[in-house]
This record gives C-alpha cells, structure tokens and sequence, in this order.
C-alpha cells in the first residue's frame, strides 16, 4: 500500500473537520512569489544528521552575517521579509531552519557546522521564540563565537513549557496529532488584519513541516532548562517585544528583562507572535539600529548601484541613489559650486 503524501493527509483531515485547505493570502501575495525567484533554496547536511539544514541566503558575503532562527513554529519561508528589507541595503541575511535536533547539545553541535559551512567573518543572530532560546543556549557553550543577537518574543527559561512526561512522548506522536498542539496556541480571531495573515501563513507552513521537525521543536521547548553562564555583555543584546497578545506569557517576558536588565528594548505595538512577518518595518528598522549600534557596516556604493537598478527592498525604507555633481561651470564664469542633495555620512 503507497503511503499518502502529508499535505493530503493534512487537506483530508481539513474536509473532515470543516476547515477549508487553502493557500494563505501571503504566500499567494507577489511579494512572496518575487522572494521566491530571488533566492533559491538550499539544502545542507553538515553534520553525523541524515537531515539538512533548510535556508536563504542573500548579501555580500564579505559582510558580517545576520542569522535568523525562526520559533517552534517557524521555517526559513517565515523569516523571508528579513531578507528582501535588509538585503537590498547591503546586508548579508541567512533566514535558517534547523533541522530535528532533539537536546540542545545536539543544536549546539549541529549550529557550528552550518556556521563552519556560512564561514561568515562575523555572526550576529536573530533569534524568534524557541529560536531565540536556541540562541542564547548556543552562545552559553560557544561565547566567542557570536558578536551579538537579537530576541524576539522569547524567554530565557522553558521551565513554564514544561508538561511532564508529554515532552518524552512528543517524538513517537503522529505528524496531526504535533500540529494539534501547536495550532493550540494560535489565537487568528479577533486580531488585525496583518497579524491574521502572519498566522495564516505559519499555520499553511506548517504544512510542509514533518513528523521530525514538529517532534523535536516541541521537545526542545518542553525540556526544564534555564539560561545560565552567558557572558555576552546587555550592550550587545536587543530584545524586540510584542505588546498585543502573544502564546509567550507575560511572566516570561518580564523575565527575560530581568536578565538582560542593560540590554536595548525595543516593542511592537501589535505584531502578534510573529512580528518579523506582521510588522516586518519596524522589525527590520530595529534590527537594523542593532547592527550599526554593535560597529555593522554595509557597503553603501553597493546599495546605490542597486537602487539605480530599481532592485530595492521589500519591507525597508528605500534609499535613493545619489543625485549627480552638477557639471564644472565655465571657466570665465565664477559659480560656487551647488552641494548634492544627499551624501554619505
């Protein structure tokens, strides 16, 4: 008997219950469908894991690089309007989705590969929700690695996560069953409209996400574990809130300030659990005044060269070529000569 491929299981299981199978307003958006034949995808197996390491990538790679690590929810698809804001403005930007890793040994182990793999000159992480603790965990046992990270939405312990011995059994529970659990924490009623279209989009995300990748996530956010030993000063940490309702508690953010008590805080005013995707402007601008506030330089002649190519970003404020010298006046006319409209700082 053929095995039934999961995005038919998951439409039948739609029909069975009610819920329409149908593409999100965002994927089907030609925003979307520009990213996608901009930047290929790429698969990377880096470590002992049969499993790969899905991402985008974008920017000079002689610039330090911007690693973004979505939620247990997430996949590199979420993290796309990171890519088209900041990398037409000369950022280098790798959206990522781990593989399955099941302890956080495991991500730690299989984080220097890919980066070994990226070899950047420099990292800085993004890291949202479960991502985000991933990140901070990663720089626990490698804290010469990162040069600097930005949270968004996330916690600095799993302790509140924890359900007994559920989390164990998360590995040999079916792919519905997982997708259940996530969807639990979803709230698409009763929310602005672009905050319903990020949640729309994860939910059809979901999707293309397997038994593996949904196990280990809800593993790894389900283990008790608590941030300890990190050594990276708060002047290199941002940390972006929503304040609009989110699946994260409100205990949990608080806490994460009482940690990070020096680090940059910056809030959304409604962006839901998924702000990089719901308010991608102000997201970005936040990231953005991160990286130059921890000495990120982009190359500029590069940006005015591709703005004069009409390839600006998606998400970002655009910034103009500068305007032309005007032309050297004649010699037996004395003009002081006009300033441009615009120049580099």
């Amino acid at each position: 008997m053929d095995m039934l491929d999961p995005t038919k299981i998951s439409s039948m299981f739609h029909a069975a219950v009610g819920i329409p199978d149908r593409k999100s307003t965002l994927s089907q958006s030609e925003e979307f469908k520009s990213f996608r034949s901009s930047y290929p995808l790429k698969n990377v197996a880096v470590d002992l894991h049969e499993f790969e390491w899905r991402y985008f990538e974008g920017g000079d790679k002689k610039t330090p690089l911007l690693l973004c690590i979505p939620g247990a929810s997430g996949t590199a698809e979420c993290l796309f309007r990171q890519l088209t804001g900041l990398c037409p403005k000369g950022y280098r930007v790798v959206a990522s989705q781990p593989p399955p890793y099941y302890t956080v040994n495991e991500f730690v182990v299989g984080m220097d590969a890919f980066l070994d793999h990226l070899a950047p000159t420099e990292v800085h992480i993004f890291g949202a929700s479960l991502g985000g603790f991933l990140v901070q965990q990663y720089c626990v046992h490698r804290p010469k690695r990162v040069s600097s990270m930005i949270l968004c939405n996330s916690f600095c312990s799993t302790e509140s996560f924890t359900n007994g011995m559920m989390t164990p059994m998360y590995q040999f529970m079916p792919t519905l069953v997982l997708k259940n659990v996530i969807l639990s924490s979803f709230n698409p009623d009763q929310v602005p409209a672009p905050v319903a279209e990020a949640i729309d989009f994860v939910i059809e995300q979901l999707d293309t996400m397997g038994q593996g990748d949904l196990s280990s996530r809800l593993t790894l956010n389900g283990t008790a574990a608590t941030i300890k030993g990190l050594k990276m000063g708060d002047e290199n940490i941002t940390l972006i809130d929503s304040l609009d309702r989110t699946a994260r508690p409100h205990e949990l953010r608080d806490e994460l300030w009482r940690r990070y008590p020096n680090a940059k805080k910056a809030s959304v005013r409604v962006g839901g659990d998924f702000p990089f995707l719901s308010a991608p402007e102000e997201v970005n601008l936040y990231i953005e005044v991160h990286l130059r506030r921890v000495g990120v330089a982009v190359n500029l002649p590069k940006l005015e060269r591709q703005s004069e190519g009409g390839q600006g970003g998606q998400g970002g404020q655009e910034m103009s070529a500068q305007p032309p010298r005007p032309k050297d006046p004649p010699p037996k006319k004395v003009v002081k000569e006009q300033k441009p409209l615009f120049q580099d700082d």
